[in-house]
């Protein structure tokens, strides 16, 4: 009975560690999307400027540079217009910031983006950034363009060797 009564302690234990955890975590996502209302609202309304700073590149700058300065604001207001864009059937699979980078591309094209969302969230019910980045790669290939350039790169060498064996051999 002791053994019985010890393993039940622990699972009591685990339970509740395991549910602090998971609050926890909740708790910072829930934070970090607040923080970008809030970093948005400094940014439109200009309160910044009460501060003193002749921008808000500079508030950040100066404010913000143990949290990650301007670059990571930056970083959270683009996630906020990658959530701000997709249907609300959608949003609720985005629960982090971070997720969202692959998927910025996608903005100028709703359409794309919706269906990118849709196949990650279709292959697993929390997506991960990578789950996202894969499913953009679906929806949108890798850029032709790069491969074009690429293609006109290996042309300019061969046309360079054929003229220099051209030259040399005159």
């Amino acid at each position: 009975m002791l053994t019985l009564e010890a393993e039940q302690t622990l699972a009591l234990d685990y339970t509740k560690l395991n549910n602090g955890i998971q609050d926890t975590f909740a708790a910072i996502d829930r934070f970090e999307w607040q923080a970008i209302d809030e970093l948005r609202l400094m940014r439109d309304k200009g309160y910044y400027f009460d501060g003193g700073h002749e921008s808000f590149e500079d508030y950040c700058k100066n404010e913000l540079t143990k949290h990650g300065g301007y670059r990571r604001v930056r970083d959270l207001l683009s996630a906020k217009k990658v959530v701000d864009t997709l249907p609300n059937d959608l949003k609720a699979h985005i629960t982090k910031p971070s997720q969202t980078r692959p998927l910025l591309r996608l903005v100028k094209t709703p359409d794309k983006l919706h269906e990118a969302v849709a196949i990650a969230a279709k292959e697993k019910p929390f997506p991960t950034a990578a789950d996202f980045a894969f499913a953009v790669q679906k929806v949108v290939p890798k850029n032709t363009s790069t491969t074009r350039t690429n293609s006109t790169k290996q042309e300019k060498v061969k046309t360079q060797l054929c003229n220099s064996v051209t030259v040399s051999s005159l």
